[in-house]
């Protein structure tokens, strides 16, 4: 590389494209084909085992673009389990929306029940009704496991892989990380543009010297590192990951000296305090270490660090709108001085990522017009190529 920095770099290149066709990718019938071929098919990160943290606890979420409405329960037995939202009666919407918690499911059409395993529970007024089968009127299951307290589901008849053959040799690598940190903010915004270029957009750092120049100027490279090139890469089979160096040249802000005398940096992460990390954060155990970019494909990117993860999570709508979902996990703050600190987090979290939106709404629309067939891509940008790799392999389709 022309600093002199060197990577390191773990994982196959075979089949990557520096020049990948956009031609189809903003087509009705490419999104048709993503849908039913990469959605259908894979593992997707659905939420979080604590949010239903009793028995009883339920929440719905809404997957429009699959034409469906998820219900994710905490049975009985204290097991998580997915169903599709819907009474097996007349195909009512069980749970209209939203989270809680109950002994039973009641439909608000007849008022059948169902158990919080699937089961179907009372019949209203059942004796009216002739060859009824209750065995095959239990809610339809999805496929439900959960790793590191994260909630997986497949929507496939039959999963060609479970979760992990799925997650592969990230499986074991994040033991306990998850559960160290807490909900602080969590923000909904819906862009107007392709999942694939939102997605594109968080998994590399070339990008951050310029959109980032008003809000985080510094916070990556420095004199050493002046490009900002990734200390650390790994591909896998399916998801990617990198580390992001921190610029041991950046000064603190006269917000950051406050916010830092109260908390624990967590934005920039540069305190490189790894007591107690799993093997995975900050797997090349790089010096200068900012954070850790992780997706796990198809549509979700996580920054991990030590006492911070941004959790963004990619929902396409239709074929030039996404669903943006972003949650920021901080450490529980011990007093009111770590609180204060933290509010600085989540308010330069919420900037730099609107920053990444509006540009992605730019290029939705120029590259709409046609006038570009290829995206141009460099090492740099060498996670976005696997992404459309994995894409291609899935649909069948390598695109040349």
């Amino acid at each position: 590389m022309d600093d002199g920095f060197q990577s390191q770099f773990q994982g196959e290149t075979d089949g990557l494209q520096t020049r990948v066709p956009v031609g189809e990718l903003l087509t009705e019938a490419h999104f048709d084909a993503e849908r039913e071929r990469i959605f259908r098919r894979s593992w997707l990160y659905i939420g979080r085992e604590s949010d239903v943290p009793e028995k009883g606890s339920h929440m719905v979420r809404d997957l429009p673009f699959l034409k469906t409405s998820l219900l994710i329960v905490r049975g009985e037995d204290g097991q998580v389990r997915c169903f599709h939202n819907l009474c097996t009666h007349r195909g009512n919407k069980l749970v209209r929306g939203g989270a809680g918690c109950s002994r039973y499911l009641t439909c608000g059409f007849h008022g059948w029940t169902f158990e919080t395993d699937g089961t179907l529970g009372t019949i209203t007024d059942e004796h009216q009704f002739r060859d009824l089968d209750r065995s095959k009127l239990n809610l339809p299951q999805v496929h439900t496991e959960c790793w590191e307290g994260l909630v997986f589901i497949n929507l496939e008849k039959e999963p060609s892989v479970n979760l992990a053959e799925w997650l592969g040799e990230m499986y074991g690598q994040y033991e306990g990380y998850f559960d160290r940190l807490v909900c602080a903010t969590r923000m909904r915004v819906v862009v107007n543009c392709n999942w694939n270029l939102a997605v594109n957009s968080f998994i590399e750092g070339y990008h951050t010297k310029y959109i980032h120049h008003n809000s985080v100027p510094d916070y990556q490279g420095g004199r050493v590192n002046p490009q900002r090139h990734r200390p650390w890469m790994e591909l896998f089979e399916r998801h990617h990951r990198y580390s992001a160096p921190a610029n041991p040249d950046h000064k603190y802000t006269a917000a950051e000296a406050i916010a830092w005398n109260w908390g624990k940096r967590c934005i920039p992460s540069f305190d490189g305090d790894m007591t107690g990390m799993p093997p995975g954060v900050n797997p090349g155990r790089v010096d200068n270490w900012a954070f850790d970019i992780v997706q796990f494909f198809p549509n979700i990117v996580m920054a991990v660090s030590n006492h911070r993860l941004m959790e963004m999570q990619f929902w396409p709508i239709d074929v030039n709108h996404t669903e943006f979902i972003g949650t920021v996990y901080l450490y529980p703050p011990k007093d009111l001085g770590e609180r204060i600190s933290q509010e600085f987090v989540r308010s330069r979290a919420r900037q730099v990522v609107f920053e990444d939106l509006n540009t992605l709404e730019a290029q939705h629309q120029m590259l709409s017009s046609g006038q570009l067939t290829h995206l141009q891509l460099s090492q740099q940008e060498i996670a976005v190529q696997h992404h459309f790799k994995v894409a291609g392999d899935m649909l069948g389709n390598r695109g040349e």
